[in-house]
């Protein structure tokens, strides 16, 4: 078994939602590198992003990428851009097993423009948020090829996702033997 479960993928493919279920599954803690962040300034990440700069944020990010991963038996959802460092990337692949969860663009959008915390999402402001949410994605692409399983979270229940990680992560637990 793997020390931790890291759950990567642009924003509204459900890192948060299915690793809060997932991690419950496995009776192992949950964390979210961007909930660190939020609780360090004490405001949302797209004021942190405005207010602070990104050089800032992903100072914050990095460090809350390497606190999560110094613990073990945990399920830990990175921010969509985290993986794009490439200290974050040698962070959460060293005994991870890093998995992608992905969506089409469309799906992607539409999750972030009607899913929770709506006004929050950096992603969906501007004049076309379909065409950043794909040239993000195609300019991630090398960055979330760290994962070692992808998993399409296209038109599944978050029940069903948590089962396909789960099926994926069994056969591993037994190749692996017991730690």
């Amino acid at each position: 078994m793997p020390d931790n479960i890291v759950l990567i993928g642009f924003s509204g493919t459900g890192k948060t939602t299915v690793g809060r279920l997932l991690s419950a599954r496995l009776g192992w803690e949950f964390k979210d590198t961007d909930q660190d962040i939020v609780d360090r300034f004490g405001r949302s990440i797209a004021s942190v992003f405005r207010d602070e700069g990104e050089i800032v944020f992903r100072a914050a990010e990095r460090e809350a990428v390497v606190g999560a991963c110094e613990g073990s038996s945990q399920v830990i959802s990175v921010g969509g851009g985290a993986p794009v460092d490439p200290a974050n990337r040698e962070i959460l692949g060293q005994g991870n097993l890093v998995i992608r969860l992905e969506a089409t663009p469309e799906t992607i959008l539409d999750r972030l423009v009607h899913g929770p915390n709506a006004e929050e999402r950096p992603m969906v402001a501007g004049v076309d948020p379909l065409t950043r949410i794909k040239t993000l994605l195609t300019l991630r692409t090398d960055a979330y090829s760290i994962a070692n399983l992808v998993i399409s979270t296209e038109g599944k229940s978050v029940e069903a996702i948590v089962d396909d990680i789960w099926l994926a992560v069994q056969p591993r637990a037994v190749k692996d033997g017991p730690r």
